[in-house]
């Protein structure tokens, strides 16, 4: 097991998909963030706790939580940040197959989940009023999400097609935003 201290959750990540994913996310990331334009939807709330300790203090983000630990991503989602978190309410969960989810639960599906976990995270802090229409966000596992935005709705459509909407922005931690999301993003179209 790798000794070295965890940076976060981009250093975890990144043994999955290569460190040179997650320098080009953080500055395509950093350049959207100085250009984006600002609105006036914001909704948030802080919780004055960390990525996880917020998940595991939601009510609608157990089976989030649940996927944070069986994936050992607990530590990392405690680390510094600042990242972006577009977390998956358990009614998002529960719009996958049953035994698609069943599968990511076992020790031989801890892989996909974290990569799964992963495309959720974007390296930066975009609040509801910096996310702006049609802009691309590069996930830590190099990923794109694209963002939609028309008046106060905000949706983010996935690698495979698929749309979420934000169904509760700007929720402050101390390492980071969530914006809560009513579908599981995923990185590419499942194969027919």
């Amino acid at each position: 097991m790798n000794k070295t201290p965890f940076l976060g959750l981009a250093v975890s990540f990144t043994l999955l998909v290569g460190s040179h994913a997650s320098v080009v996310a953080q500055s395509q990331n950093s350049a959207a963030q100085t250009t984006a334009t600002t609105s006036t939807v914001k909704t948030g709330t802080s919780t004055g706790k960390d990525l996880a300790i917020s998940a595991a203090k939601s009510a609608n983000h157990t089976i989030l939580f649940r996927a944070l630990r069986v994936s050992g991503l607990t530590e990392q989602a405690s680390g510094k940040g600042p990242y972006t978190v577009f977390a998956p309410t358990n009614e998002a969960f529960e719009k996958l197959p049953a035994e698609s989810v069943a599968e990511l639960w076992k020790p031989e599906g801890k892989p996909k989940l974290i990569k799964l976990l992963a495309y959720h995270v974007v390296k930066g802090k975009f609040t509801a009023d910096q996310l702006q229409d049609g802009q691309k966000l590069k996930t830590v596992t190099g990923g794109t999400l694209t963002v939609g935005k028309q008046g106060d709705a905000i949706t983010i459509t996935d690698g495979a097609g698929s749309t979420a909407t934000i169904n509760q922005a700007d929720v402050e931690a101390t390492n980071g935003i969530v914006h809560s999301i009513d579908t599981v993003l995923m990185p590419i179209a499942p194969k027919q």
